[in-house]
């Protein structure tokens, strides 16, 4: 994925640099997973009128509800006039200035001062819009983070299944079962009984299926018509969004 775009619009520089260090580390965790290409470019701004001369795109403005001149609520209509596809989260001391706040570009709130389980919850959902569903794991005590779309297909390899991704690939102690019920039924299709595949790499020769350049797996001709007709809904139902 490209470099994400992030302001922080606050009055009060502790919550600015708080909201920074944040994101810098919560980035850090992702990036080492391969996630995205670069650490987000992070922009602070002390008012709104500041956030506005920018004259930039961005893909999440984490904005203060209070702060004078102009307050959150303005700039939220601002953006939401001019720039549609900023996802916008709004930060408070005042939890009953919430209900004021919501709009079309607003993804959540986080109350001040600010809580890390809160703030990479908020973070993670976010993020979910903008590039599709992450899993959040844990393999042997340790986070792992796994965007659903990277994902080529999953391999049972025993007790264990091999996530293979374009650059990456995890063996995880995790089983066919668990991967049909989290990952979406209408993006993922078990084409053999060791190969659960992402449709949007879907790629048919002959009776056979190419999952990597090397490496193909025959349908199965007892569930040929049924994965095919899968595939078929699939791309009528990628032409209905585009």
């Amino acid at each position: 994925m490209d470099i994400l775009n992030i302001a922080v619009c606050d009055d009060e520089q502790v919550y600015r640099e708080s909201m920074v260090n944040e994101c810098m580390i919560f980035f850090r965790e992702y990036n080492s997973q391969g996630f995205f290409a670069e650490v987000p470019k992070i922009c602070c701004f002390s008012s709104g009128r500041e956030l506005i001369a920018s004259g930039q795109e961005y893909d999440i403005l984490f904005l203060d509800i209070e702060m004078p001149e102009q307050d959150g609520i303005s700039i939220k209509d601002y953006f939401e006039e001019r720039h549609g596809q900023t996802r916008i989260i709004f930060m408070t001391c005042h939890e009953e200035r919430v209900m004021e706040a919501f709009g079309k570009n607003v993804v959540s709130f986080l109350v001040k001062p600010l809580n890390s389980k809160d703030f990479r919850k908020v973070l993670k959902k976010t993020l979910d819009d903008i590039c599709g569903q992450v899993l959040d794991l844990e393999e042997n005590g340790e986070p792992l983070i796994i965007p659903v779309r990277q994902i080529k297909y999953i391999e049972a390899q025993d007790k264990y299944t091999m996530v293979v991704m374009e650059n990456k690939r995890y063996l995880l102690r995790r089983t066919m079962k668990f991967w049909e019920e989290t990952l979406p039924h209408q993006d993922f299709c078990r084409i053999h009984k060791s190969y659960l595949l992402n449709l949007d790499y879907f790629e048919k020769t002959g009776d056979k299926v190419v999952l990597d350049r090397d490496k193909t797996v025959k349908l199965s001709r007892k569930m040929k018509r049924e994965i095919l007709e899968q595939y078929r809904e699939y791309l009528r139902r990628k032409v209905r969004v585009m």
